[in-house]
């Protein structure tokens, strides 16, 4: 029945007979569909630079793991190589602060130990 009210709307056939088109009240561009219809592409290419946006910030932080990942593990490496290398070095200073080796680099140099009579102790 609505349906063949609008029609009637439509045509401009009224009951009454008159000759008179009637406008119809509600424009067909106005109804809520037609703008639906018609911002839908506009909804489509607005969701698709949004998944766009999110899938480029996406990879952007993959990449920058991934590099974060590398400069963890060359930095590693780089704190194994300097632990090794504090490692020789102790042992070559303990080594050269030992009696034994002093004294050889002393006699090297003409240094002798002193006589008895010469040593002083100096109280602390």
């Amino acid at each position: 029945m609505r349906a063949q009210k609008w029609k009637k709307l439509e045509t401009g056939s009224a009951s009454s007979g008159g000759s008179e088109t009637k406008q119809n009240p509600v424009s067909q561009e106005d109804t809520p569909y037609s703008r639906l219809f018609g911002l839908l592409p506009y909804c489509v290419v607005m969701a698709l630079v949004v998944l766009l946006l999110v899938g480029l910030f996406n990879v952007w932080t993959r990449m920058a793991l991934v590099q974060l990942g590398y400069e963890i593990s060359n930095l590693e490496t780089k704190n194994k190589e300097l632990k090794g290398r504090l490692r020789e070095l102790s042992l070559e200073l303990s080594s050269l602060e030992s009696p034994v080796e002093l004294e050889k680099r002393a006699t090297k140099k003409g240094l002798k130990l002193p006589s008895v009579g010469r040593i002083i102790h100096v109280p602390e």
